[in-house]
């Protein structure tokens, strides 16, 4: 027995989303891609702003009709190791209709950087969007983070690392919306997920967001598909009730009727508030 008392077999089956609908991806990935470019084609859009030195450190950015908005950053998913900023703006015309401007983040994947430095560029993505929100023409002190699947545990792990550096820099986080996501990363490491990752025993303790809690302070927002699997749902509740009780204030959202890769095709999924 590997991990809370599962085998190989089932937990590969519970840290890999796609078993619960068959196992074929692309229909989403496919609709990720073609929403996405509906967006970018249908809307004003910055496109591969840089915030770092290489060419994977860029984001898009959707502006708001109005200056002065309130902004949504979103971090994308992908297992660590899949996806970008391209395939990730499906959400923006729903942010653009709550007059929100929306920034979507790209960051080095797996093989080629660890989960620890893609942690530093999502931070270092926030910093840029603090130092240039003149120039952009939202309101830094209205900031909503969101991540799913792989990109919550990067979105929580910034707010554990780096929630003073952001503040400092003029950027408050009002909202943090969790989606689907992994906070302890000890089952990953057991998996044939861990390939690319190669995650060592001071990264599992120090890259797990149920063992690195941020300070209180934005509205954190945990939802999980109610068609993820168990061990996806089990990790959300584990991570909210956590947070619940260091302080923060915190939502649950077991989101019925969906699964891993259509929870954010739903626009409710980003504007918990409606």
């Amino acid at each position: 027995m590997l991990y809370r008392g599962f085998s190989q077999v089932e937990l590969e089956q519970e840290y890999s989303p796609s078993s619960m609908i068959g196992g074929d991806l692309t229909p989403y990935l496919d609709s990720y891609q073609a929403l996405s470019a509906q967006a970018r084609a249908n809307m004003p859009v910055r496109e591969n702003l840089r915030y770092g030195d290489t060419p994977q450190q860029v984001l898009d950015f959707f502006p708001a009709k109005g200056a002065g908005a309130p902004l949504h950053v979103f971090i994308h998913g992908g297992y660590w190791q899949a996806l970008s900023q391209r395939e990730s703006a499906m959400m923006a015309p729903a942010m653009i209709e709550a007059e929100q401007s929306f920034a979507t983040l790209n960051y080095t994947l797996a093989p080629d950087t660890r989960i620890g430095d893609m942690i530093k560029e999502c931070r270092n993505a926030l910093l840029w969007l603090a130092s240039n929100a003149a120039d952009l023409g939202f309101d830094p002190s209205r900031v909503t983070l969101s991540g799913h699947s792989a990109g919550a545990q990067l979105a929580s792990m910034v707010m554990a690392t780096s929630a003073d550096a952001l503040a400092r820099a003029g950027l408050r986080m009002r909202d943090v919306i969790l989606i689907s996501g992994i906070y302890d990363l000890e089952p990953i490491s057991l998996t044939s997920v861990n390939e690319p990752l190669q995650l060592t025993p001071v990264e599992l303790h120090d890259l797990s967001p149920i063992l690195n809690l941020p300070t209180p302070g934005p509205r954190y927002h945990v939802a999980v598909a109610e068609r993820d699997t168990l061990e996806f749902i089990r990790q959300s509740r584990d991570y909210a009730e956590l947070l619940r009780k260091g302080g923060h204030s915190v939502s649950f959202d077991l989101k019925r009727g969906m699964h891993h890769f259509d929870i954010i095709l739903h626009p409710g999924t980003f504007l918990p508030a409606s």
